[in-house]
């Protein structure tokens, strides 16, 4: 075994998770700052007559407000430093095969949406069922975060940049460096088991491992980062509207366990479709190389 080639495989690995701690310490440190200076400033919170721990409690219930917002900002803030990353990757990997993938067209990434979408109910439903969020008091904190920013700010942050974030991290650079280092079936279930690890509480963990594999797959076959990322948008996005507008008369078993077996039914279909589909390729042109 090469040890020097297999240290900078491992960094390649490392250095995209220590970024994206690094952005989103700096960028929340420094919005926290901002926050905290304009409560005092305009007497939203006011020190007078206020223990330590009291004034901590406000300012922390204050940030919790802004949690949403800050966690897009991070995505935002990543995007363009994970999109140039990719983008050296890509060029490396289509000189070194001498093919580039064509793009798999607007009807196959619909199919990919709607396969998101059903996907997300069906693992959503049998997560529901199994009933371990009564083991994970995080997880319900975590949810008042993320649907407590409103619609907007949900479909901005979870729906928009979360997807987009995430796809370029865990499957963009995670996923296919580790194709650098072992086989696919090993890089799909590592990748997955990271992304549920990176949500850090049980449910998410569930959710994010079975869904993770799913997009792992999807971009295997289509080759091309949207895929994932048409998927996940996808998922969050029929997460998002569940949450916000089923009326609550919906929610017994009977609705339950009938959207559980048609979308679990769905969900099959595509992925037998998405099976079957094989991304065409083209000879790279000179013009192409680096």
């Amino acid at each position: 075994m090469n040890i020097k080639r297999t240290l900078k495989d491992l960094w390649r690995l490392i250095y995209p998770v220590i970024i994206y701690f690094a952005v989103a310490f700096i960028v929340q440190f420094a919005a926290v700052r901002v926050i905290a200076s304009a409560a005092v400033a305009n007497g939203t919170i006011t020190a007078a007559g206020k223990s330590t721990a009291e004034l901590q409690e406000e300012l922390n219930s204050l940030i919790n407000r802004y949690s949403l917002h800050l966690t897009a900002l991070t995505n935002v803030v990543l995007i363009p430093i994970y999109i140039l990353f990719l983008m050296g990757d890509e060029k490396k990997r289509k000189n070194s095969l001498g093919i580039r993938y064509t793009a798999p067209g607007i009807k196959r990434l619909g199919v990919v949406f709607v396969l998101g979408m059903s996907a997300a109910v069906s693992v959503n439903v049998i997560v529901s069922l199994s009933q371990i969020a009564r083991f994970s008091p995080k997880y319900q904190q975590v949810s008042e975060v993320i649907y407590s920013g409103g619609l907007f700010m949900e479909i901005v942050s979870a729906v928009i940049a979360a997807p987009i974030l995430e796809e370029l991290f865990f499957r963009g650079m995670i996923y296919k460096r580790l194709l650098d280092m072992i086989n696919v079936k090993a890089a799909v279930v590592i990748s997955a088991l990271f992304f549920g690890a990176f949500h850090g509480n049980l449910v998410q963990f569930v959710y994010a491992f079975i869904i993770g594999l799913m997009l792992a797959y999807v971009y295997e076959k289509f080759k091309t980062i949207w895929a994932p990322v048409i998927f996940h948008i996808g998922a969050n996005l029929i997460s998002v509207l569940i949450t916000e507008f089923m009326p609550q008369s919906m929610n017994n078993a009977a609705v339950i366990l009938g959207a559980m077996l048609i979308s679990m039914v769905l969900t099959f279909v595509l992925l037998k479709y998405v099976y079957g589909y094989n991304a065409g390729s083209v000879p790279v042109q000179k013009s192409e190389e680096i």
